[in-house]
């Protein structure tokens, strides 16, 4: 077959044209600025086509057949949802009528219908317009709707591993909302068994990868496939959440906004998943999926610390965390530490009182340290670096001017705390093949 695959040049187009060509039929990519050629095809939705025009683009073509996968999280200046999404794939579809092209597939979303919570969702309501275009037209459609789609290419994924990779890791509300992502080169085999049905395949396909997790679970997932220890797991309440969501939309990035916060709340697990039918085997699981794409992060936090490396940096701190312990408690009038303390507003009993706690605490941090340090013991450091040195400069603002430097030389501490709290490891389970097996850089399957 001769099919055209709309966005061909995202995540789930890349990985569709691979997965056709790779099956033996060709394929006419289409994607803003590519140019007229014989295998590739010039397409933007925010320009207007009538069908008729489409219909004669696709019979010059010998099109058989029509895979959308067009699509964008955030809309822009140049992209709208009414365009992009809805205005500009029901001309392609009424084309397609026209042109008597055998079969259209379009990609949607998990979340799409008609409830009210779907309808005030600017994302998935144009998403349904365009599932309607397609069902009132009398070509033989299917409509996919994926639930979180992960792998090579997507800018979710990224954005997740991101976050994931993270020394503390925000949660929306608990991070319980339930999710079952779907790996993109199953989604593409998938698209591509629609495809080639000899049977018509009208209706909607709900799809979603092989085991449930929350979000949590998932961002776990993430950082044990980066290779990264345990976490400090921080709850965000879910008004505070989507308003860093509104504030992140006006930053360079087109992935985390609104929606997606609304998205996360719905939930993503479709309600009866269509992949196993379509692939003939259950889909893979989450660990699977990653244990065979490695995660991509937007910016790469990993660090990798030789154990002689790390003993070093650690054995430094904690005999600063301790020495200063020491000094304080038997030499307080030598170290002129009850000075510093009244001047801080702690005098007398007070004075006593915290000189206690701060040396009991410093001499926890650095017994820790070279025990049994964790992400916790790493956050505490940096709190109490961050905490005693505001503290100083508020009260005594002329040590920030010292030309030794003595609140200054706190920021290389903080950041070697920062270094040794980002290479923390823990030894991850290994994760076994996943259903589909080792795979190539083109998606192809490997013989092992």
């Amino acid at each position: 077959m001769r099919v055209l695959v709309c966005g061909a040049s995202g995540c789930v187009g890349r990985a569709v044209s691979r997965a056709l060509r790779s099956r033996g039929h060709q394929v006419v990519e289409g994607a803003r600025g590519l140019e007229e050629a014989r295998h590739t095809m010039p397409i933007d939705f925010m320009v207007p086509v009538p069908p008729t025009a489409w219909a004669r683009r696709l019979r010059d073509r010998h099109v058989d057949a029509v895979v959308n996968c067009v699509g964008i999280l955030m809309p822009t200046q140049g992209q709208t949802f009414e365009r992009v999404h809805t205005a500009g794939p029901a001309e392609l579809f009424r084309g397609a009528a026209i042109a008597g092209v055998v079969r259209v597939v379009q990609v949607s979303a998990l979340g799409v219908g008609d409830d009210a919570g779907s309808l005030a969702t600017p994302y998935l309501h144009s998403k349904l317009l365009a599932e309607e275009a397609l069902a009132a037209t009398a070509v033989d459609g299917a409509v996919v709707r994926p639930s979180l789609v992960y792998g090579p290419g997507s800018q979710s994924a990224a954005l997740f591993a991101t976050l994931a990779s993270l020394p503390v890791v925000s949660l929306p509300g608990l991070g319980g909302q339930r999710l079952q992502p779907i790996h993109v080169y199953e989604l593409a085999e998938a698209i591509v068994r629609l495809v080639e049905r000899d049977e018509p395949v009208r209706g909607v396909f709900e799809l979603g990868g092989g085991d449930t997790v929350t979000y949590r679970e998932m961002l776990a997932s993430y950082r044990a496939a980066l290779g990264l220890g345990g976490a400090v797991w921080l709850p965000v309440p879910m008004p505070l959440m989507a308003f860093g969501a509104w504030l992140a939309e006006a930053l360079p990035q087109r992935v985390f906004c609104r929606d997606t916060i609304r998205l996360l709340g719905r939930g993503l697990v479709p309600a009866g998943n269509a992949m196993a039918v379509l692939l003939g085997r259950t889909p893979s699981t989450l660990a699977h999926g990653l244990a065979t794409t490695a995660p991509e992060p937007l910016v790469d936090l990993r660090v990798v610390l030789s154990p002689a490396v790390a003993w070093l940096l650690r054995g430094a701190l904690a005999f600063m965390w301790i020495y200063t312990a020491l000094v304080s408690i038997l030499l307080q009038q030598d170290s002129g530490v009850m000075t510093l303390l009244a001047r801080c507003g702690f005098a007398g009993d007070a004075g006593t009182v915290a000189l206690i706690g701060s040396c009991t605490l410093n001499t926890g941090l650095g017994l820790v340290l070279l025990w049994r340090p964790s992400p916790w013991v790493y956050a505490v450091q940096c709190g109490a670096v961050v905490g005693y040195t505001a503290t100083a400069a508020f009260h005594m603002p002329e040590l920030t001017i010292d030309h030794c430097g003595p609140l200054v030389k706190n920021l290389p501490v903080l950041g070697a705390i920062v270094v040794l709290w980002l290479g923390h490891r823990e030894t991850p389970a290994r994760i076994p093949t996943p259903a589909w097996g080792r795979l190539d850089n083109l998606g192809r399957k490997v013989n092992t």
